[in-house]
Order: structure tokens, then C-alpha cells, then sequence
């Protein structure tokens, strides 16, 4: 999603764009959703690297392209090599969407020189780029993913969110959103809510998301397992994936993010827009995202007790959540604009073709 939208944004400015994503990938359906031209192009391998990036090279070029961005660290070798075969006719953006191993030793370090700009989307993810790769740091940008903000702004009225997705009224309403998956953590929030319904308080827990794609409903139903046996079934919300995830937040009254370690955390800024007070693990891309005790709370992953401990202090301290909700809006509106974001890759763009 955070690929089409930002290919979508770019056209829309103005930019040529073209998409080339194996024809059996989510991301070619959605293209065709937001009419961007895009090219099949078979997921590669090692094995057939050096015959596909001839290929890659050869489409790039008849497109007219002079800037070849990659989003996957298994793409970076074919690229690689299609920058080559383009005789440096092409340029490399990397953008960092995933946590990085360490790539350098000598093929990857071979790969990664070819890159002309790694684009990180927050500063601890940039510091790591500096210690896993040798890309080297003059190299390395800083540019947030960002989101379509009135989209969040414009908060949609509770009660109607509420009744459009079946939830109670007047409960006090702690969402997550995420798909079904345990390094998402959702089984967090529930022993959360649970620990909380044995301190006498009664929020309800929304969790909006499907099972990952591939993995089976085993953790769906773990979750569910988990729900009844702690007698919290009147409490606890299941609802799919969302395509207007804007009516989830406006039917919450406190986001949290369970994850082991989110690389960027979308949906946390999506939160933090919509003006809701907001908890996230200590860990990965949410450190820069959520400034603890000024813009929401951390805590550590995987520990269902300090997550309770961060809710009782919103849900007993409601001038806290709305002092630090206020705040984490005014950042997430100075920081997150999709505009912004456009703006500093078109400079970037610009800058390594000149």
C-alpha cells in the first residue's frame, strides 16, 4: 500500500511513472485500481538474476526511465545488475521499508555501492543503514512515509463509526489495528484488557485486521481461545480489514500498537492524525514515531502488565491522554504529509540525475 499510494501521489504530480512487480503480486491489482501503468515482471531470483535484469534493464530503458527505485533488499541484486547493463543509463534509489540484517559482506557490499540514494523513512532506521551497509552515509536520506492527512483530520462523528461497525455506544474503546499475525501481538491487548477487568475498570478492545495472508487462521483462533478464557467475550471486537480504516479511529478512544517491532507504523500516525491518545511498543521505527511522554506512551514489547499500567494511566488521567493526544497530532501534522513526502523525493530525484 505505502508503494502504489506514493507511485499514485508522484503521477499525480506530474512524474512518468511505471510499476514493474510480479504479475501475481497484491501490488499489480492495486495499480490497476489507481491507473498506474505497470509491467509484469516475475519475481527474481539468484539463479535467474543476471537473464532478468537484461530484461529489467532493457524495459527500463525503452520507458525512458532514469531513476529505478527498489523497495525489497532480495530485489537489490538484479537491479544491481541492471544498472549495470544499462551502462549507468540508470539510477538506484533504495527505500527502506523492512528492518535490515547486516549486508556487508562482500556480494551485498558489492550491491549496495551500486545505490545512488538509500532513502530511510525515519533516523533510526537511517543510523541502521549506516552500520549494516556500506552505502556510504552522505548517501542516506531521511523521508517519512506519509499519509493523505484530511483523510484524519476530519473525524468522522463516534457514534455513527460505532453503529456502522456494531460496538457499544458509551463503552470507553481501546483499538488495534494490524493484520492477524503474532509479531503483531494482538494476544498483548487482550491480556491487557484482562489484567485491567481485574482492577474493576470494563473497556472494550477493538481489533480490526485479517489473518495474514498465506499463514492460515491458526492465530485468529488462539486469540479467540484466548478471549473466552478470560471471560472477556462481550469485551473484545473482532472486525476485518478496513479499506476506510479512518471509521476504526473514530469509533476508538485510546490506538494501540502491539507489534514485537514495527518497522514504521503506519497505522500509528494514522492514530496520532486522528487526534487519538496514543500507546506503542518500545521498540523498532516507533521510538522516532511516538516521543514518550510527550506524544503518547511506550512500553516494553511482549509485557501485558506495562501495557495495562500505560492504559490505566489514560484511562484514569483523561487530561494526560488529551494533553499528550494534542500534541501527537501537531507532529504527525508537521511531519507525516504525503505532500512533504512528494516534495523531498522529487529534490532527491532531481539531485542524483543531475
Amino acid at each position: 500500500m505505502n508503494v502504489s499510494r506514493f507511485l499514485h501521489w508522484m503521477q499525480d504530480r506530474g512524474w512518468p511513472v511505471y510499476l514493474y512487480a510480479d504479475p501475481d503480486s497484491g501490488i499489480m491489482s492495486q495499480a490497476a485500481k489507481m491507473g498506474l501503468t505497470a509491467r509484469p515482471f516475475p519475481k527474481p531470483s539468484e539463479v535467474s538474476a543476471l537473464w532478468q535484469s537484461h530484461s529489467l534493464a532493457k524495459m527500463a530503458l525503452a520507458d525512458g526511465v532514469r531513476v529505478l527505485i527498489l523497495h525489497q533488499s532480495p530485489d537489490t541484486l538484479v537491479c544491481s545488475l541492471a544498472k549495470r547493463w544499462s551502462r549507468d543509463r540508470i539510477n538506484l534509489a533504495f527505500s527502506q521499508n523492512m528492518h535490515l540484517g547486516n549486508k556487508r559482506d562482500l556480494i551485498h557490499a558489492w550491491q549496495y555501492r551500486t545505490i545512488d540514494a538509500f532513502v530511510s523513512p525515519l533516523p533510526i532506521l537511517a543510523e541502521q543503514a549506516k552500520r549494516q551497509t556500506v552505502v556510504p552515509p552522505e548517501k542516506i536520506y531521511v523521508i517519512p512515509h506519509g499519509i493523505e492527512l484530511e483523510q484524519f483530520t476530519h473525524r468522522l462523528d463516534r457514534a455513527e463509526a460505532r453503529r456502522a461497525l456494531n460496538l457499544p455506544p458509551d463503552a470507553t474503546i481501546i483499538g488495534i489495528i494490524g493484520r492477524l499475525d503474532p509479531k503483531k501481538a494482538q494476544h498483548i491487548g487482550i491480556r491487557a484488557l484482562a489484567r485491567l477487568h481485574k482492577r474493576g475498570l470494563r473497556p472494550h478492545l477493538l481489533i480490526v485486521g485479517d489473518s495474514t495472508i498465506g499463514e492460515g487462521d491458526n492465530y485468529r483462533l488462539n486469540l479467540e481461545k484466548l478471549v473466552a478464557e478470560s471471560g472477556l467475550t462481550e469485551f473484545v471486537h473482532f472486525r476485518p480489514y478496513q479499506e476506510w480504516p479512518e471509521l476504526a479511529y473514530a469509533a476508538m478512544d485510546i490506538f494501540v500498537l502491539t507489534s514485537q517491532s514495527e518497522t514504521y507504523g503506519l497505522v500509528t500516525i494514522e492514530a496520532m492524525t486522528s487526534g487519538l491518545p496514543v500507546i506503542g511498543t518500545d521498540s523498532g521505527g516507533t521510538i522516532d514515531i511516538i516521543d514518550h511522554e510527550r506524544t503518547g506512551l511506550r512500553y516494553a514489547p511482549d509485557d501485558d502488565s506495562a501495557l495495562a499500567e500505560a492504559l490505566m494511566r489514560f484511562l484514569t488521567d483523561p487530561a494526560l491522554a488529551s494533553k499528550l493526544a494534542a500534541q501527537g497530532k501537531q507532529d504527525a501534522l508537521a511531519k507525516y504529509s504525503h505532500t512533504k513526502q512528494c516534495e523531498s523525493w522529487e529534490q532527491l530525484l532531481r539531485t542524483i540525475t543531475r
